[in-house]
């Protein structure tokens, strides 16, 4: 078992510190950082009474810094999700059709058959048919939208931790 000694504050308050802790950042209750001295010069503080529990040191990690914290990690894996679904967006088969495939078996038509091919052309190319396309372009503007919702929820908690600091350095 460790010697206990009462590391005093600017605050007034008295933490207890152990042998163990010689060296180390220490954080009072009301806020202050205090180091604790070396072993040796441990020995010079006032002894703790026998009685004394050793107080938790305050946590330099509050609830602000958690929310910021989870808010960047929302934010990172909103930025990865919207890679993914940048890589992996649907493509009509009709825009993924090589110019050069086409102009090449346009050159083995014959006229008659490049005639009809032109009649039906000049109504267009009716999209609305690929149902796989249309279905595949729905889930990627719900994918899309989920997202933005997380990477919404993260910027909203890193302001949220952000104020929250504010208001405790404030105090």
């Amino acid at each position: 078992m460790s010697a206990k000694y009462l590391l005093p504050c600017v605050c007034g308050r008295q933490i207890v510190v152990e042998s163990r802790q010689a060296g180390q950042t220490m954080l009072c209750s009301c806020g202050a950082s205090l180091s604790a001295p070396t072993l040796l010069d441990m020995t010079g503080l006032e002894p703790a009474p026998a009685e004394a529990v050793l107080e938790p040191a305050a946590s330099t990690w509050g609830s602000a810094e958690r929310l910021r914290l989870l808010g960047i990690m929302l934010l990172l894996t909103a930025v990865a999700g919207g890679m993914w679904l940048y890589v992996g967006r649907p493509k009509s088969r009709f825009d993924v059709i090589d110019p050069e495939q086409i102009r090449q078996r346009a050159q083995t038509f014959a006229p008659s058959r490049t005639w009809d091919l032109w009649e039906i052309m000049k109504k267009g190319l009716d999209r609305r048919t690929d149902q796989q396309y249309a279905g595949a372009v729905e889930r990627f503007h719900v994918w899309l939208a989920v997202v933005a919702a997380i990477a919404l929820a993260g910027v909203a908690l890193i302001a949220i931790g952000s104020i929250g600091t504010k208001r405790a350095s404030k105090r």
